[in-house]
């Protein structure tokens, strides 16, 4: 009897020491990582829900939300305190209100013609309202524009992405990170998804380590899916590939690119 107990408290035990292991490598890659980017974010932090910067800071353009444990996404935020983020905003916000105006008439239009309808043949008809869609492109580009998320992606078998967008994936020609298998790159673009015109933010994805080369395939005429093959971590290595996927504004994305510090990241991967 004394020996079953040990042997069920000892099983019991593996899965929640192995699952600290985890929490304690996954801070360890995200604290690395949020290193590495160090130089391209000397922005102050935001509060832990992203609203507002430390201090009241209104000189930054940015903003950049601290780690919470078990994050795997770094996010940077537009400074709401910002002049200059205040003005183009602003300017959204008019476009927006054209598109929610139009978006308005059209409903109405639509209204009248199914009462008229209606009388005449006693069917009714559905009705489209007004929703956050008719925000239009313009809301948004705002929302892209406005902030850069870096989801962080390590020890898997493989890495598969999929992203709606009229514009292929492809290696990008403007971004060089040293020592990476692959960067990927998709510039902001317009497609159409049901009739709607959708806007895809600009991505890029670098792939570091033991990690194939990424293979694009084109799913149907806005959807593409990009794979790489993986190596799962093993006693030797603990971290052996790094994938990062950065969404968001461009000009930013490409500074995080140019002003990391990959040899620091890279280190870890040995």
């Amino acid at each position: 009897m004394t020996l079953r107990v040990t042997l069920l408290v000892a099983l019991l035990a593996v899965p929640g020491h192995a699952l600290a292991q985890d929490d304690a490598l996954g801070a360890r890659v995200m604290n690395a990582v949020r290193q590495a980017l160090a130089p391209a974010l000397p922005f102050p932090a935001s509060d832990d829900l992203g609203s507002m910067p430390a201090g009241d800071n209104t000189t930054s353009p940015w903003m950049v939300r601290p780690l919470q444990p078990g994050d795997r996404t770094i996010e940077v935020l537009a400074n709401p305190l910002n002049e200059d983020n205040q003005r183009k905003a602003t300017r959204a916000m008019a476009q927006i209100e054209l598109s929610i105006e139009s978006a308005q008439r059209r409903a109405d239009l639509q209204y009248e013609r199914a009462i008229a309808e209606a009388k005449r043949t006693g069917r009714s008809q559905d009705v489209d309202g007004v929703t956050l869609s008719d925000e239009g492109l313009a809301g948004a580009r705002i929302d892209a524009e406005s902030h850069v998320t870096i989801e962080v992606l390590f020890n898997q078998p493989a890495y598969r992405v999929e992203i709606a967008s009229s514009v292929e994936p492809a290696p990008s020609r403007q971004a060089h990170v040293p020592g990476s298998v692959a960067v990927i790159a998709v510039p902001s673009n317009v497609f159409r998804d049901a009739g709607h015109e959708r806007l895809c933010e600009a991505e890029t994805q670098v792939y570091l380590g033991r990690v194939s080369v990424p293979e694009v395939r084109r799913r149907d005429d806005a959807r593409y899916e990009v794979t790489a093959g993986g190596t799962p971590s093993d006693s030797g290595s603990p971290v052996t590939a790094i994938v990062l996927r950065l969404r968001g504004n461009e000009a930013l994305i490409a500074d995080l690119l140019r002003k990391g510090n990959w040899s620091a990241l890279l280190e870890l991967l040995k």
